[in-house]
Formats: structure tokens, C-alpha cells, sequence
């Protein structure tokens, strides 16, 4: 009974060493790919951190590794303020898809607008407008029309004529002549209304 009970602690204590050196072999493993990952990484650090170097100094520009550092570690000092101005530019991602479709309506809008005034011909009104404006022919015309509209004001005397008085005035040279020009600016105004 003794030699089983041996029997039985060597196996128990093989299969224990076999697990630990299971698990030693597994360790060794892990340890290889890390190991295999850094020297890795390394290897392209190092090439890229050379690449990098040639292609400064290629192109004349010195790198001062002292303010590479500070400025990696005011990154890192700043990550919040870099995490702000990133949701800010989202918000205003997300603002302008929210509004691009409502500024398209009001352009849509607009130009319609646009091409109902043109085809009433607004725009040939205003431009004439203006041109008439730029005329200094029409800007004393203007001038001296408005001038006499406020200096001639209502009178009972002076406007109360009988009709004879008035027959006598329409015999005048200025008066005919002022009315014959407002006929002729009433028939051209009818004529543009017949269009």
C-alpha cells in the first residue's frame, strides 16, 4: 500500500510538473511575440525615424528635438482643449447637414422669385430707373418740378377763376404747351399699358 501511495504522489507530481512546464513553455511563447513585435517595431521606428531624417534634410528643414518635445508635451497638456475644438467642429458638421437643405429651399425659393420679377420685367423697370437717374436732364426736370409743387401752394384768391378766366389761360402759349406735353406723356403711358 505504501509503494501505491507513492506511485500515485509521482504521478500527481508529474502532472504538475508537466502543467508548470506548460505553462513555462506558454510564458515563452508570449514572451517570443513580444519580443518579436518590439524588435519589430524597432526595426520601423528606426527606419522611418530615418526616412524621416533624410527627407528633413533633403529638404533644408532642422528639426529641434527640444521643441518637439515641448510641443508633445503641450499636446498632451491640451488633449482637452483639442477634445473641445474636435466636438466643436462636429457640431458644426452636424449644423451645416442640418441646414443645407433649408438653404437650398430658400435658393430654390429665391431663384424662382428672381425669375418671376425678371419676367414682369422688373428689372428693366429699375434699370431704366437708374439710367434716368444718371441723366442730369432728368434730374433738373425733376429738380425744378419738385421745386414748383412746393413753392406753389393752394391759393383761394389765385385758384378761384371762373371759367372764362380759365378758357383765357388755356389761350396761353405756356399753358398749351404744358398740356400738350401732358397729353402726350398720358398717351405714352396708355401705349405701355396696352402691352
Amino acid at each position: 500500500m505504501n509503494n501505491e501511495y507513492l506511485q500515485q504522489q509521482i504521478q500527481e507530481l508529474n502532472q504538475k510538473v508537466d502543467l508548470l512546464l506548460e505553462y513555462v513553455k506558454e510564458q515563452r511563447q508570449k514572451q517570443q511575440v513580444w519580443d518579436d513585435l518590439s524588435n519589430d517595431l524597432y526595426k520601423v521606428g528606426k527606419d522611418a525615424f530615418q526616412t524621416l531624417t533624410k527627407d528633413l534634410d533633403e529638404r533644408g528643414i532642422e528639426l529641434d528635438v527640444e521643441q518637439a518635445k515641448m510641443m508633445i508635451y503641450r499636446f498632451l497638456q491640451n488633449v482637452e482643449t483639442f477634445n473641445t475644438l474636435l466636438n466643436m467642429l462636429q457640431s458644426t458638421t452636424d449644423f451645416i447637414k442640418d441646414v443645407s437643405p433649408i438653404v437650398k429651399e430658400i435658393i430654390i425659393d429665391l431663384t424662382y422669385e428672381l425669375d418671376r420679377l425678371e419676367k414682369a420685367e422688373v428689372f428693366v423697370s429699375l434699370k431704366t430707373i437708374l439710367s434716368n437717374l444718371s441723366n442730369p436732364d432728368f434730374l433738373k426736370t425733376l429738380a425744378y418740378i419738385t421745386t414748383v409743387i412746393a413753392n406753389t401752394k393752394p391759393n383761394k384768391e389765385l385758384d378761384n377763376k371762373s371759367i372764362f378766366k380759365i378758357m383765357r389761360e388755356l389761350n396761353s402759349k405756356e399753358v398749351r404747351r404744358s398740356l400738350s406735353y401732358g397729353i402726350r406723356i398720358m398717351k405714352e403711358l396708355s401705349k405701355s399699358n396696352e402691352v
